[in-house]
């Protein structure tokens, strides 16, 4: 069977370049990919760069034209706050669905990495107990957005110095409305999704804790296909983990087919 088209839908405060190693991985095993970009990432307007206003530019800007223009059969591969909106973006798109109504194309499942999994209508500082953590400096370096305190910790604490150095000054600051506004419908809550949902732990992630990624799995009374990447921080699957990562890419995806 012919591999998939990627979504790659990149975490807070994350630019493109600092996935650039991965994602050319991706392609050199035979996937062609597609990174969707969204308003909350080094925003224009931080007073509309909710969550819902990022799931409605992925939604219209790559999901649907990919499906519903070109017929692809897609994935959706989120890291991070990704996970949001991109699977709010993804609502209504399954290939399982689409196949029903006799439509082509579709979103063959969705991945996480390291991500927040937030029941409609709580936001991800919600899902926090209202609060987010110390670490993410909210007004800074302006009222309205906010950047990563220490993030060669926070982010990279396995990766060589340099390079973590490197990553952290490629950040840009992210929306604090896409952290305190409501999420809306989940496409993992969705039935015709039912088995075509992954997520990759990470196991030593100073930003989205181990611990609290397994709480928010459970806590969704879905049945996910779980891999672990063991001793990795936030941005190791990306820098240092390629290889492994994508290995379990590949039997997420082995086990999306055979769903």
């Amino acid at each position: 069977m012919s591999k998939p088209t990627i979504i790659f839908v990149p975490g807070a405060w994350i630019p493109k370049v600092s996935y650039a190693s991965f994602l050319h991985a991706l392609e050199k095993e035979g996937f062609t990919v597609y990174y969707a970009p969204y308003p909350s990432f080094d925003p224009v307007d931080s007073l509309s760069a909710s969550c819902h206003r990022d799931a409605e530019v992925i939604r219209n800007h790559v999901i649907k034209p990919l499906v519903e223009d070109q017929g692809k059969d897609v994935v959706v591969l989120m890291h991070s706050y990704a996970s949001m909106p991109g699977s709010a973006a993804a609502s209504g798109f399954s290939k399982t669905e689409r196949v029903g109504n006799g439509q082509a194309g579709g979103v063959l499942g969705l991945i996480c990495i390291g991500a927040f999994l937030v029941p409609q209508g709580l936001s991800c500082a919600g899902l926090q107990g209202g609060k987010l953590p110390d670490w993410i400096l909210l007004d800074q370096p302006e009222k309205g957005v906010n950047v990563a305190d220490n993030p060669e910790k926070t982010l990279a604490a396995d990766v060589d110095p340099d390079l973590a150095s490197q990553i952290a000054a490629q950040l840009k600051p992210h929306s604090n409305l896409a952290f305190t506004s409501d999420q809306p419908n989940p496409a993992w809550a969705e039935p015709s999704y039912e088995g075509r949902y992954a997520y990759i732990v990470t196991g030593d992630d100073q930003a989205v804790p181990q611990a609290a990624q397994y709480g928010m799995i459970a806590a969704t009374g879905k049945k996910w296909i779980v891999k672990e990447i063991a001793g990795s921080s936030h941005m190791a699957p990306f820098l240092t983990k390629t290889d492994i990562c994508i290995q379990f890419l590949n039997d997420i995806l082995d086990s999306f087919s055979s769903a």
